[in-house]
């Protein structure tokens, strides 16, 4: 087995090949003899690239476990909720004003 690759495991609830905490989510690129099955060459990788890396876990809620994820999803249904109530509530209010204001017109128009 290839030095760089042992000890990989996926871990409960992740995705294949990505491991949990920062330091664990190094990567190394390696170049393998297909013939031999030999590590020939690793080398460290450039800085952006550890650096866009490292935002990973925040861009896939891969950070705080079970309890981080139950929490986002409890207030994304929290906010999204009142978002789309307080909408719905705003535009049937509109409407019943728009139908009051037509009543009282037309009220208005037939007594004069």
């Amino acid at each position: 087995m290839v030095p760089a690759l042992a000890g990989r495991r996926r871990p409960r609830g992740g995705r294949a090949g990505v491991a949990t905490g920062l330091a664990t989510r190094k990567h190394a690129p390696v170049l393998i003899d297909a013939e031999t099955g030999q590590l020939t060459d690793s080398r460290e990788m450039p800085w952006y690239v550890s650096t866009l890396l490292l935002s990973q876990p925040l861009h896939f809620g891969d950070y705080g476990g079970v309890p981080m994820k139950v929490i986002w999803a409890e207030l994304d249904v929290l906010i999204t909720g009142l978002y789309l109530w307080l909408r719905r509530r705003r535009s049937v209010l509109g409407i019943r004003r728009m139908i009051a204001l037509s009543r009282s017109s037309r009220r208005t128009a037939a007594a004069t």
